[in-house]
């Protein structure tokens, strides 16, 4: 039974997340020592280090559209010291796959050469693995012009389509024994996808992705709106195209928030739940992030302590969050609490930064 109803102060919750995080992400094991003729053999002390987690704790390198790339892709004491500082604090790495990135001009790819600025991507993959890290790929396809190839603008739509089954095949033929979660499309909040020329379903393009390789691990990646109806258009389109969906992903970028508002924690932690019971699929929280100073503009008629709402994730409409300024100090306490509400939850896999 969930108790998190009964739960009155911020104190109670972190009490509560402990429990959880003590039931769903510890165990016990035991170390039998033996001789060489497979005696047990008395040992007074051992030493034991945790290397790895099942749980992701992930970062994005090379941010949006590569605008950190010369420390994600390059090689230099700056991108030596960027890299062990990733090493150091996270054991996943999500790299920014978007198609202008690896394909910004038709024909020419930034797999193992810097194209236009961009690339090589190959170093960033060398370096996650050297990490051993678990590697995301966001995304195949991102349906906005920004960050999509300019020539999809002057193809016909036939041409865009045969150009995006071509780039899709491409990557994930390339990249399979390397990527251990895709993103096929991202913010996908339209039936059929468009960006230039290109009109197409989602669902076909997490066919090509499972076509290439059988065992990909496919997240639905949302944006600001989680409404449950974003998932199950997802889930409906791959399953036209006979593909699954492994994960729900969810995007929340907080622009205002209240660290203290135990309401929108409360909320969340119910809307996993909810999520849990309507598709029995796991949950990734892809990307998070939140801000340091106030934002620019006025949320006066969206704000909300409810995190579902349709481009309202992450703002609450306290007196305390309307007072409050957004410091570094209040940034840090609010993720310490976001990261630690999702690895308690047991059917959250991840956090990204």
């Amino acid at each position: 039974m969930n108790h998190i109803e009964n739960i009155a102060s911020l104190a109670e919750l972190d009490n509560f997340l402990d429990a959880q995080i003590e039931q769903n992400r510890k165990g016990d094991f035991e170390v039998l020592f033996l001789d060489q003729l497979g005696e047990l053999s008395n040992v007074s002390k051992i030493s034991v280090e945790q290397t790895d987690h099942d749980f992701t704790f992930g970062i994005c390198p090379n941010g949006h559209i590569s605008m950190t790339n010369a420390l994600a892709c390059g090689v230099s004491n700056e991108a030596e010291l960027y890299w062990k500082l990733i090493g150091e604090l996270f054991n996943a790495t999500t790299l920014w796959f978007g198609w202008r990135v690896l394909e910004p001009l038709e024909g020419q790819w930034t797999y193992k050469k810097e194209v236009n600025g961009y690339g090589p991507m190959e170093n960033m993959i060398k370096r996650a693995k050297e990490l051993n890290h678990k590697i995301t790929a966001h995304a195949v396809l991102y349906p906005r012009n920004d960050v999509s190839p300019d020539f999809l603008h002057h193809c016909t739509p036939e041409e865009a389509l045969k150009f995006l089954e071509r780039h899709t095949k491409k990557l994930v033929e390339a990249y399979k024994d390397d990527i251990d979660f895709w993103h096929p499309v991202n913010e996908a909040y339209a039936g059929i996808q468009e960006v230039g020329a290109l009109k197409v379903n989602e669902g076909l393009v997490y066919k090509w992705v499972r076509d290439v390789d059988p065992s990909a691990q496919l997240v639905d990646n949302g944006g600001y709106t989680i409404h449950p109806e974003f998932y199950e258009k997802g889930i409906k389109n791959a399953h036209l195209y006979g593909a699954d969906v492994d994960y729900l992903g969810i995007r929340g970028y907080f622009e205002y928030y209240n660290a203290e508002s135990l309401l929108f924690y409360k909320k969340l932690w119910n809307h996993f739940d909810h999520l849990t019971s309507l598709y029995g699929k796991k949950i990734k929280f892809t990307e998070i992030g939140a801000c340091s100073k106030n934002p620019s503009r006025s949320y006066d008629e969206c704000m909300t302590d409810d995190p579902t709402v349709d481009m309202g994730l992450g703002l609450a409409k306290t007196d305390a969050a309307v007072d409050a300024m957004m410091t570094e100090e209040t940034q840090a306490i609010f993720l310490e609490k976001m990261y630690k509400l999702m690895f308690a939850h047991s059917n959250v896999y991840e956090c990204s930064y």
